[in-house]
């Protein structure tokens, strides 16, 4: 992390983070709807301290700053997986957030 943007972070930066004890916390952006067999929406991803300080936004890239956007559940929970989470408590609702804890460490079926 350099000093000139504390308050983003990149998925490499996030998975450091989550081994220093930040937890992730997903914000929906955009009530989700139910379109045939999925869910779509607009989340977006926050790294947070354990009392929900110092958040740091998930960005594609430190050089460009765009936001990280998942429009469907499936690619939000698929990330979460890959963070190391082992379950997923998805907000539905616009405004609404949930934490999440992670290892940083890809979950599988039997972790």
């Amino acid at each position: 992390m350099d000093g000139a943007t504390p308050n983003v972070v990149t998925e490499d930066g996030l998975r450091d983070l989550l081994s220093d004890g930040y937890l992730i916390e997903v914000i929906c952006n955009q009530t989700a709807e139910k379109r045939h067999n999925s869910w779509y929406g607009s989340w977006v991803v926050h790294a947070v301290t354990k009392v929900g300080q110092d958040a740091k936004m998930l960005v594609t890239s430190r050089s460009v700053f765009t936001l990280r956007e998942f429009k469907t559940i499936v690619g939000l929970v698929s990330f979460l997986a890959g963070m190391g989470c082992l379950s997923a408590n998805i907000p539905l609702i616009a405004g609404r957030r949930e934490r999440h804890e992670a290892s940083g460490i890809p979950a599988t079926a039997t972790s």
